[in-house]
């Protein structure tokens, strides 16, 4: 005899229905999933007045390097968000994205993409799922190769799927994106978000696990639970000279509660 635990497939159903102006993206090829990428890339980009994604900004090189109006810059990034936010639309009903309104107005001020994963990250099937997406639809990026910006992203996701692996094994929400257009940052909509996902693992009494860069971020995160378990430095892979991004960091959230623990399956 052994047993597995069988883990609910609609988990992300009801947040949408029992919290006000939240809604979830519900097709991959309608406007909110438009609005979802629009969202996300502007955010992680960065403007002359809101921060970056810093380990991006760290992947894209000097020559981008707080080129704020510079197309090249939003379409690397772009491309790269697209990609996460198509497949986790397209993969599944535990995965999800979701979006948060601006206040008064049901525009979108907000995205997160979430994903519940049974147990650890498996590297090799979310490389697979992604090769899949960029065949399909996407195509295959246009990163710079003369200046290593290629290397850099692989590095980039290289760190964050080590990271993923090693600090969350069990079964677990991953927060992957969570981003606030930069016209609406200070309106508390990445609170919004951040509690609507709590109240799933609360419910479900499963941990939280994301990465973040830069302190600011860290203290934004701590408010919602969670504490920071790694550092992490990432390197160009070919030239270890080259300057590191080192302000990266794991970070898990504990359930606060364990209300209705999951069903046991023996067989």
């Amino acid at each position: 005899l052994f047993s597995r635990v069988r883990h609910p497939t609609d988990i992300w159903d009801e947040l949408a229905k029992t919290i006000p102006d939240i809604r979830k993206v519900s097709s991959p090829t309608g406007p909110d999933a438009a609005a979802a990428v629009d969202v996300t890339t502007r955010s992680f980009a960065g403007t002359a007045t809101s921060a970056p994604e810093y380990l991006l900004d760290w992947a894209l090189g000097d020559e981008l390097k707080e080129q704020w109006d510079n197309p090249d810059r939003v379409k690397h990034v772009g491309w790269a968000l697209k990609l996460a936010i198509q497949c986790a639309l397209r993969h599944g009903p535990k995965r999800a994205v979701f979006l948060a309104s601006a206040p008064g107005t049901d525009a979108p001020g907000a995205a997160c993409t979430v994903r519940f994963l049974p147990g650890k990250l498996s590297v090799g099937a979310e490389g697979w799922m992604y090769m899949w997406e960029m065949i399909r639809r996407s195509g295959m990026p246009t990163f710079d190769t003369k200046n290593g910006m290629d290397r850099r992203f692989q590095a980039a996701e290289d760190a964050i799927n080590a990271a993923h692996v090693k600090h969350a094994p069990g079964p677990h929400i991953n927060v992957h994106l969570m981003a606030v257009a930069p016209e609406h940052q200070g309106k508390k909509l990445c609170s919004v978000l951040m509690r609507a996902v709590n109240k799933v693992a609360d419910k479900h009494g499963w941990p939280c696990y994301l990465e973040t860069s830069g302190l600011r971020n860290v203290k934004v995160y701590q408010r919602f639970g969670y504490e920071t378990v790694e550092r992490v430095t990432v390197r160009d892979p070919k030239k270890p000279d080259a300057p590191t991004y080192d302000d990266f960091y794991a970070m898990i959230r504990s359930p606060s509660k364990v209300a209705g623990a999951p069903e046991l399956l023996v067989i």
